[in-house]
């Protein structure tokens, strides 16, 4: 039985469980873009906080990229309290985002699984997670 690869970024914060694949698939770690460069947002996701910009290859082949995944691979990305106190702030919820190139998404429930699992006491902090089967290398970020 071969178990998940399981890689920790931003010091334990994002969290990446790439379960077994057709080959073996490795997540490097890519440079986050200043959040003041990208475009403005009017609608839709806020971003507030890059946390992690990730890119899958094949790990015996570096170069090549590995953008579709069977099964999903499962992204957990830790909040803090003052991410919750922003949110708060805007009553709005806290959602886990991505860029999509040309616009902020929303990770969901319905397509990415996506949910807040709180530490206790509830409004310290927790993790996102998201299971993901598609990938462009997009930066995260939370917002509302």
């Amino acid at each position: 039985m071969v178990l998940p690869t399981r890689k920790n970024f931003n010091h334990g914060d994002v969290v990446v469980i790439i379960p077994p694949q057709r080959i073996p698939i490795d997540a490097l770690q890519l440079a986050l873009p200043p959040i003041n460069t990208m475009p403005p947002v009017t609608i839709g996701f806020h971003p507030f906080r890059l946390v992690i910009n990730l890119k899958f290859v094949d790990a015996s082949q570096p170069a090549i990229e590995i953008v579709q995944f069977d099964p999903p691979i499962e992204i957990q990305v830790r909040y803090e309290k003052s991410d919750v106190d922003v949110t708060d702030a805007v009553r709005r919820p806290l959602s886990l985002g991505f860029w999509d190139g040309s616009r902020w998404l929303r990770f969901t429930g319905r397509k990415h699984n996506f949910r807040l699992q709180p530490d206790p006491p509830p409004g310290t902090g927790g993790w996102g997670i998201c299971n993901v089967s598609n990938w462009v290398d997009p930066p995260h970020a939370w917002g509302t």
